[in-house]
């Protein structure tokens, strides 16, 4: 090895030895990195993908020898960044058997060899764009993009190549995951109806509702502070208002929620969206540090809690409302087990159940449920 590569092997072994799973892996490279500040930008990719290229490969990677292990992502396949790092280290030829180790857990239709090929394949960067900005957009982006598809009669999907930089525009682009935009497009709402995204992370279901139905009344709320002034600064930069705020803990049962000073109590919103805290399974293309570090006990443990954050959030919705049950998980009992469980209780009906799936499109899988809210709790 040059003094190159050697140097990006001295941090993989130090990586790839260290890393225990209690944190997704993009949060721990970028704590290792602030404290690594010889590593450069071009680096810090080359390691980022040398190492997921390993996670790729299941819980068999572990059995390797670490000098065998950084050789393994230097194929005929791999991307040009990759190629022009390995030249003149050979290529190993290793027949590595990937066992997905989770079947047991995962919804029947994806106990198949299509599903689990596409874990070894990168999920695209994908941005929403209104229909009326398409032509700018591809026009700016296109030796980037590499797929596209049509959401609704306003926006359209771009999947773009990883590392792409999107730059600032004037005109709105979001970057959101192909099948979360599918998802979103099925949330009805309906003019000046009161709306309540009641797990909305940094908002990106918000941002879709918002722009599709402006004359909803829309109310988010997150257990964590930090991710909802995310959730605020995007909306400021899509001209967009800010939407009534709360920091709440659903997984407890709140009488009243304070929303930026407006406090809503029972019986008060027409549509709730509960995207609950899940697995994250079906988003394992892009973290697939899981494949190895899953524990698959938290899956009861996050049943408990998906099923304790509906019935709370149904004490806030109207006799007859609906509540979109939302889940990036492909594991049976996060989706159709907790809704067994939710209609076993008398408090909803289930009209409808589907799984997004995204990984034929170097996408997410996604799952979601339209409820209607039957009895109270």
């Amino acid at each position: 090895m040059n003094s190159r590569q050697t140097f990006i092997f001295n941090h993989f072994k130090t990586l790839i030895t260290t890393y225990d799973g209690n944190l997704p892996f993009h949060y721990f490279f970028k704590k290792y990195c602030k404290f690594n500040t010889a590593l450069g930008s071009k680096d810090r990719r080359i390691l980022r993908e040398i190492i997921y290229s390993i996670y790729r490969l299941g819980p068999s990677w572990k059995q390797i020898p670490i000098e065998e292990l950084f050789l393994l992502p230097n194929t005929n396949d791999a991307d040009e960044l990759l190629k022009s790092f390995y030249v003149e280290l050979e290529q190993l030829e290793m027949d590595i058997t990937f066992e997905y180790p989770f079947s047991n857990y995962l919804i029947s239709d994806l106990q198949s060899d299509e599903y689990y090929s596409s874990l070894q394949v990168q999920p695209l960067v994908w941005v929403r764009v209104n229909h009326s900005n398409a032509l700018k957009f591809k026009e700016k982006y296109l030796s980037e993009i590499f797929e596209e598809s049509n959401i609704n009669e306003k926006y359209i999907a771009f999947g773009m190549k990883n590392n792409t930089v999107i730059q600032p525009d004037v005109f709105p682009i979001e970057v959101q995951d192909l099948s979360s935009q599918v998802v979103s497009s099925k949330i009805v709402v309906k003019d000046g109806m009161k709306v309540w995204d009641c797990c909305s992370g940094a908002g990106g279901k918000s941002l879709f509702i918002s722009e599709m139905f402006k004359s909803a009344k829309l109310f988010v709320s997150d257990v964590r502070p930090t991710i909802l002034e995310n959730l605020k600064t995007r909306f400021k930069q899509n001209r967009l208002p800010v939407p009534k705020i709360a920091t709440s803990d659903l997984n407890k049962k709140p009488e009243k929620i304070n929303f930026s000073g407006e406090i809503i109590g029972r019986d008060s919103f027409d549509v709730i969206i509960a995207d609950v805290p899940c697995s994250g399974s079906g988003t394992w293309g892009r973290e697939p540090e899981n494949l190895t570090f899953f524990n698959p006990e938290k899956i009861d443990e996050m049943v408990v809690r998906q099923v304790n954050i509906v019935k709370n959030t149904l004490r806030f919705l109207k006799h007859g409302g609906k509540l979109y049950y939302i889940t990036c998980s492909v594991f049976e009992k996060e989706n159709y087990g907790v809704l067994k469980e939710l209609e076993d209780s008398g408090l909803v009906k289930v009209i409808s159940a589907e799984m997004v799936y995204g990984y034929g499109k170097k996408a997410d899988n996604l799952f979601i449920a339209e409820l209607q809210a039957v009895n109270r709790y």
